[in-house]
């Protein structure tokens, strides 16, 4: 049986991805606490994804507490903080960089359980899994690890307004993004360039997905609409409405397969088993051996060939454990 805890404090910082893989955590928190209310303590711009009835209750800019104060042996708080602290029962952190001081510290201030979890995942573990660990050895139980974006009526009207002013068909479009917020994931943008050239010459609808501190963008490329810097609940609205999404390993990938769209992810040096969009419905292309130039010799035919069967429902889905299908670009003919 679950202990009696009426309030839950997460700490979650990182990215785009880091928050979506951070999902599953949250709704099992509520599962296994149902009578708890959930604050989430992140950055604001992507704590928004977890604004539903299903994950946090309240949600905190992290920039509004000076945490970095409990990094320190004799830490000076303000009443307020304390009083934050104090006020939960359980206080749950994946912040990377804490260590023994700073989870100490949360102990003194918290008067009930305090668990401080690295967040990045040891080989053969996804993400999600390790994240729902915690969760698991409080209340052992079933809970699931596929991370859901949930839409806003919001969200989805300003979306509906986009496509229409952007004059996009209501089926059938590829959204493209060729960024990703590590320079060691990207492929060479004339692998992009070539992948959408070729969807152009097939009469492909396709959009453009560009974020605030990307590469920038080639001139020559096919002139399609841009879907620049929205805010994550109208991206994840507008990616909902794609056929197939065309990403890195990076948190647009994730954004489009937790709402459900088809995705096809290049990944490089990371490895999918640990960070692979968690989707039936997600494909990753991954060159072997994986290394950090990995993605230098992804033949652009074979991200062609591969879209080509998603769009046409002719690829042949082999999920992994993961649950999204992994393949060596070598075996694509």
């Amino acid at each position: 049986m679950a202990p009696l805890i009426q309030h839950i404090l997460v700490i979650r910082g990182g990215a785009i991805g880091d928050m979506i893989v951070t999902l599953p955590a949250f709704r099992a928190l509520r599962q296994a606490f149902p009578q708890a209310t959930l604050t989430l303590l992140g950055h604001t711009t992507r704590a928004v994804l977890a604004d539903h009835a299903y994950y946090a209750h309240h949600m905190m800019d992290i920039e509004r507490w000076e945490l970095y104060r409990l990094f320190l042996s004799q830490p000076t708080l303000s009443q307020a903080m304390v009083g934050f602290l104090s006020s939960f029962g359980m206080i749950l952190s994946y912040l990377p960089s804490a260590d023994e001081t700073f989870t100490n510290n949360l102990q003194r201030y918290c008067p009930g359980t305090v668990i401080s979890w690295y967040p990045h995942p040891p080989p053969g573990v996804h993400s999600t899994d390790h994240l729902l660990a915690p969760v698991k050895r409080l209340v052992p139980q079933w809970y699931e690890a596929s991370p859901r974006v949930y839409l806003t009526p919001e969200a989805e009207a300003a979306a509906a307004r986009f496509w229409h002013m952007a004059r996009l068909p209501e089926h059938g479009v590829v959204a493209f993004h060729p960024g990703s917020g590590g320079v060691s994931k990207l492929w060479p943008m004339s692998g992009w360039q070539q992948v959408m050239h070729w969807a152009a010459a097939q009469c492909l609808p396709g959009l453009l997905i560009r974020g605030p501190a990307e590469q920038s963008t080639p001139m020559d490329l096919p002139a399609w609409p841009y879907a620049e810097e929205m805010p994550l609940p109208v991206l994840a609205a507008i990616l909902a409405r794609c056929q197939v999404v065309v990403s890195h390993d990076s948190g647009i990938s994730h954004l489009a397969a937790a709402v459900g769209t088809t995705t096809l992810a290049l990944f490089g040096p990371t490895d999918p088993m640990n960070w692979g969009p968690r989707s039936p419905h997600a494909c990753v292309l991954w060159p072997q051996p994986a290394g950090p130039l990995t993605l230098l010799s992804l033949p652009p035919e074979v991200v062609c060939r591969t879209l080509s069967a998603l769009r046409d429902g002719t690829f042949t889905y082999r999920p992994s454990l993961v649950q999204c299908t992994i393949v060596d670009p070598a075996s694509v003919r």
